[in-house]
């Protein structure tokens, strides 16, 4: 198991029945009234993301996001976000979309069950297939769709599901969704899974397990082979979002389930181009079977307009030039070991995993606050943020790309030394 910092927590962020109780999707899910006791009995803090003066004073990015972003009218070396390869500010990826909108407009005006597919929609989801090695793909307007569509398009195959205690808030709203019983486990701890598995389902019932494939905060890998063999017993099934794996992880960037070298059909995931493709959109990769059922029964698919047309462009762009430079996965390999050996050094608890997100805390969230701020002073921009799986005090969180030189890293590295 990875570690995972775990210093002294300061003053508590809201808990996850507030946090619910002041979104639209919480609202909903209240709504649902799904296993609510399940959802509340052990409130692992999910929050919010914020600059240090809260969403009244935010962050404004003048620029597209790259090793240099100009926030607020300054330019400053970044660290945060997480466009891992600086695609999208790339001129390939801006002229593919640019092409895209002369000829389309901005989008079909309709949904893909009627009129709304376009040659554009049609491009990204057979080079998503390919990318991924899978008979057929789905691609939607949003990555948070993800884990509604895996759960209401698996929801024939399993009758109770199962989901890690930190998960995604989308992961929860998308098992609300499916309209199955749904039960928690501890963080990325298989044996507590199969307690709960043998536990809470009866006699026939098929379980599904839902994780992150790659959890945002502190860029753990879920253990996904262990998962597998928990659910094997009963014929279950294991379903990732695995929205920061692809593209990165693996020998061939495919994700979490290349990054262990699993083929199973019992196994499914999904992801986004958002992140590491520099487009935008959710995508489900997987049999023909399954991606048809979703196109014809799932409301999300027939009731929402697809991805903008030049968005659309600008990601199957993003997706031959990762797929093109594998070179940039090794570059962003080595500077994730450069940036986490050399936090390791200053003495801070980071894993050495190859996910760029390299995350630590100081002993309150006043300090981390004033770290944040100092490092701006300098030019250096990190997050400070509460978010799923952090702990009450928040935490201090560092992306790193592959566009990063050695120099702009080892600067990073320099000026935390002089601060803490």
């Amino acid at each position: 198991m990875e570690n995972i910092p775990t210093k002294t927590a300061s003053p508590a962020a809201p808990g996850r029945r507030e946090f619910l109780k002041t979104s639209e999707a919480g609202a909903g899910f209240l709504l649902a009234n799904f296993r609510l006791a399940d959802l509340y009995a052990d409130d692992p803090q999910a929050g919010t993301l914020a600059p240090p003066g809260g969403y009244g004073a935010p962050f404004v990015m003048e620029s597209a996001p790259g090793p240099e972003t100009v926030i607020n009218g300054k330019t400053y070396l970044y660290f945060a976000g997480t466009g891992y390869y600086a695609l999208h500010g790339h001129p390939e990826v801006i002229r593919a979309g640019l092409d895209a909108y002369k000829k389309y407009g901005t989008h079909s005006g309709t949904t893909r069950s009627g009129f709304g597919n376009n040659p554009v929609l049609l491009e990204v989801e057979r080079k998503v297939a390919e990318y991924f090695g899978t008979e057929d793909a789905v691609y939607f307007v949003s990555g948070y769709f993800d884990n509604l569509i895996l759960a209401q398009g698996l929801a024939r195959e399993f009758d109770v599901a199962f989901i890690d205690e930190t998960s995604h808030f989308s992961i929860r709203d998308g098992v609300a969704a499916s309209r199955k019983p749904f039960f928690t486990f501890r963080h990325r701890d298989p044996a507590d899974l199969a307690v709960q598995l043998k536990k809470n389902l009866k006699p026939g019932e098929r379980p599904l397990v839902m994780s992150d494939g790659v959890f945002p905060t502190f860029g753990v890998i879920a253990p996904v082979p262990d998962y597998l063999k928990a659910v094997e017993p009963y014929g279950g099934l294991v379903a990732l979002d695995d929205s920061h794996g692809v593209g990165v992880l693996g020998p061939n960037g495919r994700g979490t389930v290349d990054h262990y070298g699993l083929r199973s059909d019992r196994l499914y995931f999904a992801g986004t181009l958002s992140k590491a493709f520099g487009g935008h959109g959710g995508i489900l990769p997987a049999p023909k079977k399954l991606i048809d059922y979703i196109r014809q029964n799932l409301g999300v698919y027939s009731g929402s307009s697809p991805t903008p047309t030049p968005m659309a462009a600008s990601s199957a762009k993003g997706l031959d030039l990762v797929r093109a430079h594998p070179e940039w996965r090794e570059k962003l390999r080595r500077n994730t070991a450069q940036a986490k050996a050399g936090l390791r050094k200053l003495g801070f608890d980071v894993n050495d995993n190859p996910m760029p997100i390299v995350t630590w805390m100081l002993k309150s969230a006043d300090e981390m606050k004033k770290v944040q701020k100092e490092l701006m002073d300098r030019g250096i921009a990190v997050a400070y943020l509460k978010y799923v799986g952090a702990p009450s005090g928040g935490v201090l969180r560092t992306t790193i790309f592959s566009a990063h030189t050695e120099a702009q890293i080892q600067r990073l590295l320099d000026e935390l030394k002089r601060l803490v």
